[in-house]
């Protein structure tokens, strides 16, 4: 699994939670995952299953981070211009959004899920749901915040016009996938792994030229 580059300047924090996803919005392709999964018999799903618990707690921790770091710029920006007032509507929402992201960064701890899918045959199930829930509020979030950020930015002309992110993971039903796995006897449980690495691959390509838009109007 490997990350996306980015060239990080020195002393700046947003700067620096941007570049850290280097080492933390793993990608990797989801084919080769479900083809080694299969030609080893479950053990690599295992490593998979770690992984995916790994990168969601350190891409929900560094996103946190890219919230703090942002709106700590973002203020500081309004006020050498004088100008806190004219933003306050989204520094209040941006302030709430970046609590739920903190909150968000709560680990949920790949080692321990990892043993949890190696000695009980519900844990993957379980799992699953829980990624599945958390990226689809994190994913939401995430679009809140840059959504705000573009919105705050163009008022206070430092971007040329306010943007609109969309959510870019797909809800998609937990009870489905569940049921199906169900009947065919965990075959249908290969198409579920592949739906998480390219879910989860997709939302991280998704966000970076936001982060970069965001590096770039606050330098």
């Amino acid at each position: 699994m490997e990350g996306t580059p980015y060239a990080a300047q020195p002393g700046n924090p947003l700067e620096y939670q941007v570049g850290a996803r280097v080492s933390t919005d793993f990608i990797t392709d989801p084919g080769t995952a479900v083809l080694l999964s299969v030609v080893t018999c479950g053990i690599y799903g295992l490593y998979i299953a770690y992984k995916l618990v790994q990168r969601r707690d350190e891409h929900f921790r560094r996103m946190a981070g890219v919230a703090d770091a942002a709106v700590a710029a973002l203020r500081a920006k309004a006020q050498a211009q004088g100008r806190e007032e004219l933003i306050a509507p989204e520094l209040s929402q941006l302030e709430q959004v970046r609590m739920q992201m903190a909150t968000m960064a709560t680990e949920r701890g790949a080692a321990i899920w990892l043993l949890i899918c190696m000695f009980t045959g519900i844990g993957y199930l379980i799992l699953y749901y829980l990624l599945m829930q958390d990226y689809v509020q994190h994913d939401v979030l995430e679009a809140q915040f840059f959504t705000l950020m573009s919105g705050a930015l163009a008022k206070l002309g430092l971007a040329t016009e306010a943007g609109q992110a969309a959510p870019s993971v797909p809800q998609r039903d937990f009870a489905t996938f569940l049921i199906l796995t169900l009947v065919t006897c965990g075959i249908y449980g290969l198409y579920w792994m592949y739906v998480m690495i390219k879910d989860f691959n997709d939302h991280f390509m998704a966000q970076v030229p936001w982060e970069d838009f965001l590096v770039q109007a606050l330098r």
